[in-house]
């Protein structure tokens, strides 16, 4: 076999031939397409928006993380929102390239079970047995994921939150993705998991409804961050989604190897520009979009009249810095680890803040240096037959989209909290691995300009 073109291989199946948990990129390939995790939801889940966009959310973020997704689920309940606004359970599946089944009688044993359920799983003897059995709930602006024998129910009083619905969603793929890995040390699957939107870090305060959100977003970057942010967007109730503007920059096309992180982009993108595709989503559920095909440079700055909220997911420093000096009101960065170790970390910097984007140590340029080839046996077969294609793939950062839609969560709840009279932070760290989570509240408050969100 050829060494691939890196634009052409998952990005989360890459975790493995980094990792050295294989010998060769076929067995890294091959071990990727044998996973597979079972989704179970019941039909009242879908009638709740929360609900539905939990299920979306896992099963989109699912398969791009796993060779093999089951949703047991009755198929002919209605999406009323998202990007599947109007299409059936069964649509969705079928849409995202999981298969549906009616129980999981022919679902492998050693496949990780997340139930997404409004009720208790009618037929709780289909999961004994069974590997890893996960429950996702949330409350409020709390997401929690838990074994499913460890029954914590959330509590019924707090208002349902569409971020809470989402990141609980993702972060219960994450563990069932950390469980089937198995790394040393590692208790994902096994261990719950809580967090709280409202205030991270904490467990006591769930906050009020989300009533308001930003009226303008513009949206830097659309590759794995840039399309989780584009995809909790879509889902927020606005009263009126046409008065909500949405700039959407980028230059880049979409090739294969996007689809395994970007929720919006096919499996055969046919080399569409990245804008267009967010957009064609977004116009569909009528919000106001306008498209900025050239890159964020030094010459970029908002108009007088700008009242957007800047959510950046890039991948270069140089743009980094740029940010304090376009002049939005508000703009909120989020960086992924790009290595196996830390592909699970998350960091959340907003501006303005206490130090401007220019001034951040982490965002200065580093010497540039080729990237070093692991010493793994994976890396070394593929070095025998090709020492290019080899440090391609060595340089190309791994990812898995459920954690994109943590970090878009996070951000878009930062840009929101202060307009329902939270506080905000400069800086958010999170590692979803080993679950710490780190933060330095913000230095000022933001004039955000807000607009309505119906009730959920």
């Amino acid at each position: 076999m050829n060494v691939p073109k890196a634009n052409a291989v998952n990005r989360t199946a890459l975790i493995g031939l980094h990792d050295g948990t294989h010998p060769t990129f076929e067995a890294v390939l091959a071990a990727h397409a044998a996973t597979g995790i079972a989704i179970v939801t019941d039909p009242q889940i879908c009638e709740r928006i929360t609900g539905q966009a939990a299920l979306c959310t896992a099963i989109a973020t699912a398969v791009r993380a796993f060779g093999n997704v089951v949703a047991v689920a009755d198929g002919r309940g209605l999406m009323t929102a998202g990007p599947h606004r109007s299409h059936t359970v069964a649509d969705v599946v079928g849409a995202e390239g999981a298969c549906l089944a009616s129980d999981l009688r022919d679902v492998p044993k050693h496949w990780p079970v997340l139930l997404i359920c409004a009720t208790e799983y009618p037929r709780r003897g289909d999961l004994s047995g069974r590997a890893v059995t996960l429950q996702v709930d949330w409350s409020g602006w709390t997401a929690r994921v838990y074994p499913s024998a460890r029954l914590e129910p959330g509590s019924g009083d707090s208002p349902e939150n569409l971020l809470a619905a989402i990141t609980a969603a993702a972060l219960g793929v994450h563990e069932a993705f950390g469980a089937v890995q198995a790394r040393p040390g590692s208790d994902a699957g096994y261990r719950s998991l809580n967090l709280n939107l409202w205030r991270p870090g904490t467990y006591s305060s769930d906050g009020p409804p989300l009533t308001f959100a930003p009226a303008s977003w513009w949206l830097v970057g659309l590759g794995h961050i840039g399309q989780a942010n584009a995809w909790v967007l879509s889902w927020l109730p606005y009263i009126d989604p046409a008065q909500i503007s949405v700039v959407l920059q980028d230059v880049d096309k979409a090739v294969e190897a996007n689809h395994s992180t970007g929720l919006l982009t096919p499996r055969l993108p046919a080399l569409t520009r990245k804008t267009r595709l967010v957009a064609e989503t977004l116009d569909a559920l009528g919000f106001d979009t306008c498209l900025v095909e050239r890159r964020l440079d030094q010459t970029a700055r908002t108009a007088g009249q700008d009242t957007h909220v800047a959510l950046l997911g890039v991948d270069n420093l140089a743009t980094r810095r740029t940010i304090s000096a376009v002049g939005w009101p508000l703009a909120i960065d989020a960086g992924l680890g790009s290595g196996a170790p830390d592909f699970n970390a998350i960091q959340i910097r907003r501006f303005p803040a206490a130090r401007a984007s220019q001034q951040v140590a982490a965002w200065a340029e580093p010497q540039s240096e080729n990237a070093a080839l692991p010493n793994n046996g994976a890396f070394e077969d593929l070095k025998q037959r090709d020492v290019c294609g080899a440090v391609e793939l060595a340089g190309t950062a791994v990812g898995a989209a459920f954690v994109g839609v943590v970090a878009a969560c996070l951000a878009i709840a930062e840009a929101s909290r202060e307009l329902v009279g939270g506080v905000g932070h400069d800086v958010l760290n999170l590692h979803l691995g080993s679950d710490d989570l780190s933060s330095a509240p913000t230095s000022r408050f933001v004039d955000v300009v807000p607009a309505r969100l119906s009730a959920v």
